[in-house]
């Protein structure tokens, strides 16, 4: 067996045993995440991005806007196989719904870099990216080591396959599947402060790409994205456990995604695209 394909198997393993761990769950109304992608292509398959989503809260009523993000990035293609970049999110929204590409995770400047290999397998292509973050929180209402919205460095690891099913010389599907955690890193925990999880946030997403043509994108997704908390353990009398310890936080999330693509004049159509999930 592969060891790409050995390395997906152990870290999907680790992440749903981590999740089933959890002794409550809560989940939250269905979120709607709209995002328009324009996309530079540069020499090889190297690109330059800018895209804008807006998320909103779905409830009996209708839907609230709940916060909006402005993505930024660059990504350089050493080969067919590795590319490595770098990353700029600046983030607005409530604090209950926390920031980004998943719901609670904070920041409202976030810079990154990111490492990226793809591979395939017959048809499939099977794709690993991990980054690395430093989430920058401006409007943090509650301080102190136990805040869930104080500045923090991030690692995010994503697993994705994927397979394109051509329909003309232009049209062509997508179908795809991902799934992402990340972490806090805690180089230095304060003594008081109480522990947290393993992993802190994870996103399982599935998505029909439709690439009409070699400049536009139409993505259609939806996602299950949890944030995995640990809250303070609460006692009766007989020292019995009532409430409280670990937590999961769950927020369905229906996407969509629209993407316009810039061809240089000497580009050919045929140049390796990303999907609209950088």
């Amino acid at each position: 067996m592969p060891s790409i394909f050995r390395l997906l198997l152990a870290g999907a393993g680790v992440l749903f045993a981590t999740a089933g761990s959890a002794q409550r769950r809560i989940v939250m109304d269905p979120l709607l995440v709209p995002e328009a992608q324009a996309e530079v292509a540069l020499a090889g398959n190297d690109y330059l991005l800018a895209g804008v989503n807006f998320t909103f809260l779905t409830q009996s009523l209708g839907s609230t806007y709940i916060g909006g993000q402005l993505r930024l990035g660059y990504e350089h293609f050493w080969n067919e196989r590795w590319s490595g970049g770098a990353t700029l999110r600046v983030l607005q929204g409530e604090d209950f719904a926390g920031y980004g590409d998943i719901i609670r995770l904070p920041g409202n400047v976030t810079p990154g870099l990111l490492l990226r290999h793809t591979g395939k397998i017959g048809s499939f292509t099977f794709g690993q990216r991990l980054g690395a973050e430093y989430a920058i929180t401006f409007n943090n209402p509650v301080n102190g080591p136990d805040s869930p919205n104080r500045s923090r460095a991030l690692a995010r690891l994503r697993f994705d396959v994927e397979r394109q099913f051509s329909l003309n010389e232009k049209v062509a599907l997508r179908p795809r599947v991902a799934y992402e955690a990340v972490a806090f890193l805690r180089l230095q925990r304060p003594e008081n402060s109480l522990q947290e999880r393993v992993v802190d946030f994870g996103s399982l997403r599935g998505e029909l790409g439709l690439r009409l043509s070699p400049r536009f994108d139409l993505t259609p997704w939806v996602a299950y994205q949890t944030s995995y908390i640990n809250t303070l353990a609460q006692f009766d009398a007989n020292g019995k456990q009532t409430g409280g310890g670990k937590l999961n936080l769950i927020a369905p999330v229906i996407g969509l995604d629209v993407r316009f693509t810039f061809l240089r004049g000497g580009d050919s159509a045929e140049r390796k695209q990303l999907p609209t999930q950088h």
